[in-house]
């Protein structure tokens, strides 16, 4: 099914549209992001850079119980990826939440980016199993960054908002079986 990400600061309607399908076949799992708007900021080219430091689409995804570990998948305009398993450890003391980032060195996950004029389309598909940790049980969140050309988290939107200029929430991860209907 498709759907539309929102504001991720405050759950009004996002200020470029972007939706996200999300899909599950032969036990793989396929994030299809569609972000209108982009002037195609990629401070950084190579695998495990941090591309959330301009435009990017990605998913926290994981399955640990107690939400302390996650993935997080990130893949640019130019379709580089980042693959860490995130710990995240609470906030500090302004809310800032204390991560620990553990690159994956090989990647599991495939990506392909399709670029328009002022438009990307950019895919995410990985094994489930590589993912699963805990009671099986999935929680995910779907995020997109838009600079407008290099303003960093200027426009941050996703699937379920956290309400917060940052996406790292495990309180707002949702069930993936209820979005694989």
């Amino acid at each position: 099914m498709i759907y539309e990400l929102k504001n991720c600061r405050d759950g009004s309607a996002a200020p470029y549209k972007t939706t996200v399908e999300i899909s599950e076949k032969d036990d793989i799992l396929t994030f299809k992001f569609f972000a209108k708007h982009t002037d195609f900021y990629c401070p950084y080219h190579e695998y495990n850079d941090i591309h959330s430091e301009g435009d990017a689409c990605e998913v926290l995804i994981g399955s640990d119980p107690e939400r302390r570990f996650y993935y997080e998948i990130e893949v640019s305009p130019e379709n580089k990826l980042m693959c860490a398993l995130m710990e995240n450890k609470g906030d500090d003391e302004n809310g800032v939440p204390l991560l620990k980032i553990n690159f994956i060195d090989t990647p599991f996950v495939e990506s392909n980016v399709v670029c328009t004029e002022n438009s990307y389309e950019a895919t995410v598909s990985f094994p489930k199993e590589k993912i699963l940790s805990g009671d099986d049980e999935i929680y995910f969140n779907a995020y997109r960054l838009e600079t407008d050309g290099g303003e960093m988290d200027k426009h941050l939107m996703a699937l379920n908002p956290t309400m917060k200029p940052k996406f790292h929430r495990p309180s707002h991860f949702l069930w993936l079986k209820d979005y694989l209907k």
